[in-house]
């Protein structure tokens, strides 16, 4: 009985605890960020990149035109305090767990558009929405990937509003 009251106690704090977190992870654009987007990149613009945002997760599914595909994974840390927005991708791992560097970048987020900038990794910040010079430091608009749920609303919407 003493250890059913005990396993309840600890059970019942963590979730107080557990959806408080869960709430400050996920604020602010962040929390407009969350979900899947997807964008093309390379000279070509052939590289075919999806993002999936989940908490302050991030994961990228990189496929190339010779249809190659792997991912990498790690954290996005955003400031939509200042101008202009910054976001720094951090503790990405790539193939075989092999640490990424941090790449600063700046953001814009309208809508259905994610505007991203790199630095590029141990570049500088970029100050302004255009393409760097060295690798990844690069200009990408992603737009968030239609999901059937969202068709969904969309079709009850209009039914709504032609009654």
């Amino acid at each position: 009985m003493k250890l059913y009251r005990i396993l309840t106690v600890m059970v019942m704090g963590l979730a107080a605890i557990l959806p408080a977190r869960a709430g400050e992870a996920v604020e602010g654009d962040l929390a407009r960020l969350q979900g899947r987007w997807t964008t093309h990149a390379g000279p070509r613009h052939n590289i075919v990149v999806v993002l999936d945002v989940q908490g302050r997760k991030a994961n990228v599914g990189i496929t190339t035109p010779q249809g190659l595909k792997f991912q990498v994974q790690g954290e996005l840390r955003l400031n939509d305090r200042v101008k202009p927005r910054t976001l720094d991708w951090v503790n990405f791992t790539g193939l075989d767990e092999q640490d990424l560097p941090n790449i600063p970048a700046i953001y814009e987020l309208e809508g259905q558009t994610f505007k991203v900038c790199n630095g590029g990794p141990n570049s500088a910040r970029p100050t302004e929405f255009k393409p760097g010079e060295s690798i990844l430091a690069d200009l990408h608009v992603f737009e968030r990937v239609k999901t059937s749920g969202d068709a969904d609303a969309r079709t009850a919407s209009i039914a709504t509003l032609s009654r």
